[in-house]
């Protein structure tokens, strides 16, 4: 028997969802200006907003938000896929969860040495005026973020 939704925006097993599916999965869209990224079915979605991490589960309640920079996870059932995400939006209705970015990577693709490079020279840099200063700021936060994703790989997935 199937216990009822309790309206916490999470699932319970075996809860099945208003459309008659089991509420188990997650349609998942991942789009960038270069193109598509990710379109297919997750257990779970995981999000860097820009005061921590949001959490997708299925039946999760209706979202609407901006995206900061870090890691993108999503859980495929057997299998985890970690990306860098910088800034976007995510939005989440009826088991689908959009994520339009400026800009994904998967982690195993981040470059270490270029996230130290652009970190260094961000840093050194003095902003001439705000837009400047907003600038420099963000460069920071990515290169900063991309660097804690590097040091959280594997060492078969280091670079």
């Amino acid at each position: 028997m199937s216990t009822p939704h309790t309206g916490s925006g999470h699932a319970t097993p075996g809860q099945r969802t208003p459309e008659g599916t089991r509420s188990g999965r997650l349609h998942v869209g991942i789009v960038t200006p270069e193109g598509t990224v990710f379109d297919g079915e997750a257990h779970s979605v995981v999000v860097p907003g820009h005061e921590g991490e949001v959490a997708f589960y299925p039946l999760h309640a209706p979202f609407v938000g901006a995206l900061g920079y870090g890691e993108l996870r999503l859980s495929t059932g057997g299998e985890l896929k970690r990306w860098y995400l910088e800034g976007g939006v995510a939005e989440v209705a009826d088991n689908q969860v959009s994520v339009l970015a400026e800009r994904v990577l998967l982690v195993e693709k981040i470059d270490a040495g270029e996230a130290q490079a652009e970190l260094e020279k961000a840093v050194a840099s003095v902003p001439a005026d705000e837009p400047a200063a907003t600038m420099r700021a963000a460069l920071i936060r990515s290169a900063q973020a991309r660097l804690r994703l590097a040091a959280q790989r594997p060492p078969s997935a280091a670079y």
